[in-house]
């Protein structure tokens, strides 16, 4: 009976917190350098969050080691809804690349809402004999090895879609990393690289500058951002689908009421006609689910990632 009581009360406390939650200012951690497509993304969400909760959205970038030290600060934060992480794709790589890894993403988080997805795009440097995903096989069949692919970090998703790509097609493509979408872009510009999967937003005004050319999204459906171009799926590899996103997540533990007062404000934010336009301009979609539907997602990238790690034989060098 005692138990029950001291229960009872310790549900009314934390149902009383969340009732007036937030009471001071919320800091949403990036785990990635100021003016990436997450950090806009995590700006732009915060300052609609803000006006709906009273209170301010501090985006503090903490970038490193692949993004994992931002997302283990957040884990190891106080579960209290304060302390909030604009997670993107690494989130669910990390645990397939880094087997020491001091956090997990399923198990240390407690899922909020998925915020946007990123396409992932195909270009080649233009002096390549290709205009569509078929010509760039027929290309590349035609001169094995000779072809370089160009990728922002081992430990990336848009890494592992070129691996897929290439091991599927059956490709001898040289993999060559860099340190950062920058630096591998920057490459293809040159002509020393000649293909790169990448996330759209970092590569969009080079495709309309005609200083690359895009084949095609490896979005399961075409892109609100380049709807002009169509999906690996439907040209070259049927069922091949993969993309990169973002979501909020906050510590394990968080009071579901939190959660759910987070939720219901992002899909608010989000379903406006401004913030669609924003994120598109960002180079991403806007798309949002329940803290449900985020968890199991998050479940299954981690699985399908770590699988697709294992098959492509893809390691951080």
């Amino acid at each position: 009976m005692k138990r029950l009581v001291i229960l009872l009360l310790m549900l009314c406390a934390t149902s009383a917190i969340a009732q007036r939650y937030p009471t001071k200012p919320i800091r949403m951690v990036v785990a990635f350098p100021p003016g990436g497509s997450t950090d806009l993304a995590a700006r732009a969400l915060g300052e609609k969050l803000a006006a709906a909760l009273g209170q301010p959205i501090v985006v503090d970038n903490k970038p490193g080691a692949s993004g994992n030290i931002g997302a283990e600060f957040v884990a190891r934060s106080a579960a209290d809804g304060y302390t909030l992480l604009m997670a993107a794709t690494s989130f669910a790589t990390s645990p397939a690349f880094f087997p020491k890894l001091g956090w997990d993403p399923v198990k240390d988080f407690a899922p909020v809402s998925l915020v946007a997805t990123v396409p992932i795009i195909v270009v080649v440097h233009p002096a390549v004999a290709a205009t569509t995903p078929a010509e760039l096989v027929a290309h590349s069949k035609a001169n094995p090895g000779k072809l370089n692919m160009a990728s922002p970090g081992a430990a990336t998703l848009t890494r592992l879609a070129g691996e897929m790509f290439k091991q599927a097609a059956g490709l001898d493509w040289v993999t060559v990393h860099y340190k950062g979408g920058p630096p591998a872009v920057q490459d293809l510009l040159a002509g020393n690289a000649h293909v790169m999967f990448a996330n759209i937003s970092d590569v969009i005004n080079l495709v309309k500058s005609g200083r690359l050319r895009a084949l095609a999204v490896t979005t399961a459906t075409r892109s609100a951002v380049a709807p002009e171009l169509p999906t690996l799926g439907e040209t070259a590899l049927p069922g091949f689908a993969v993309s990169t996103w973002q979501a909020v997540v906050a510590p394990a533990g968080t009071p579901r009421e939190i959660v759910q007062r987070l939720n219901a404000e992002i899909v608010k934010a989000m379903a406006l006609p401004e913030m669609k336009t924003r994120f598109l301009s960002f180079g991403t979609d806007a798309a949002t689910g329940t803290p449900e539907e985020l968890g199991r997602f998050l479940a299954d990238e981690v699985a399908k990632i770590g699988g697709i790690a294992r098959d492509t034989g893809a390691k951080v060098d």
